[in-house]
């Protein structure tokens, strides 16, 4: 059903293996499209980014891998830029997913998919343990950077739940937090209707979080705007390219939706082409 990944990294930023070794991956998989998205180099640097001075070498190598396997799978060059990347035309990549991974309050910076603790404690220090505080500046800055980007995918929405199973954290079903999400979303499909959403199974694979992102209510609520989805497996190593395709697939149908997305190369740029979602095609990725 799904063919396809669209959010990979490589050792190039965080990721475990060469671009070459996911792409053989993707072909034995049978996908007919692979897209490679590192993390934009940041201010202040971070670890999981790339360095600014390896990004010729690596477009170099994704235009190779391209040359290479253009008979056996197609290459997408894209980016996954953050809120606080710098140095990075967006008009270079055939796509762009755009992202928040940071809260930051002056010279405080704290990765919010890092550890729970970590997110402990950016709540502590700059939200004075005000999680509905925190929320509300994360998605703040998510939508307003979704807007101002407009870029092909908006990546795991509700990215500070990662660690919130079973509300460990906050409690994920208070109407006030929700009301949060879903105004976020709002914003983001009045200013860019035609944006992907990704359905993200990354902290399915590498943490055992139960669901993708976005969490249910807030498919549902996608579903009922028109919102479109598009399946993606934020893999950082070759076993993950495809993790719980399926259950991205049933949460996706379960909230109403019956049409997910790919992308594909035309002219340089990645187009999204409609893909019936059919019960009989579940599990067939797992």
């Amino acid at each position: 059903m799904v063919h396809s990944n669209c959010h990979t990294h490589t050792v190039f930023c965080d990721g475990k293996n060469t671009p070459e070794e996911m792409v053989r991956a993707a072909i034995d998989l049978g996908f007919t499209c692979l897209g490679f998205s590192f993390h934009g180099p940041m201010t202040p640097d971070a670890v999981w980014t790339i360095r600014p001075e390896r990004m010729p070498e690596y477009a170099a190598e994704i235009r190779r891998l391209q040359r290479l396997y253009a008979d056996r799978i197609e290459i997408l060059h894209g980016i996954e830029l953050d809120r606080d990347c710098c140095g990075v035309d967006p008009a270079n990549y055939d796509f762009v997913i755009a992202a928040v991974h940071q809260l930051t309050k002056r010279d405080a910076h704290f990765d919010v998919d890092d550890t729970a603790d970590v997110l402990r404690e950016c709540c502590r220090t700059i939200y004075g343990g005000d999680w509905l505080a925190l929320a509300a500046d994360y998605y703040d800055r998510f939508a307003s950077f979704v807007c101002r980007v407009q870029p092909t995918i908006a990546a795991h929405f509700d990215l500070i739940e990662k660690f919130n199973e079973d509300g460990a954290l906050f409690d994920s079903n208070d109407p006030a937090y929700q009301a949060l999400a879903t105004a976020a979303a709002d914003r983001i499909l009045d200013a860019c209707p035609d944006v992907l959403f990704e359905v993200n199974t990354g902290a399915m694979y590498r943490c055992g979080k139960k669901q993708p992102y976005p969490t249910l209510f807030l498919l549902r609520h996608l579903q009922k705007r028109g919102a479109r989805v598009i399946v993606t497996a934020d893999a950082h190593t070759t076993d993950a390219l495809c993790f719980a395709f399926d259950k991205a697939l049933e949460a996706i149908r379960s909230a109403g939706f019956d049409t997910v997305y790919e992308l594909r190369r035309t002219e340089g740029k990645a187009i999204a082409v409609a893909t019936a979602i059919r019960d009989s095609e579940f599990g067939i990725r797992n």
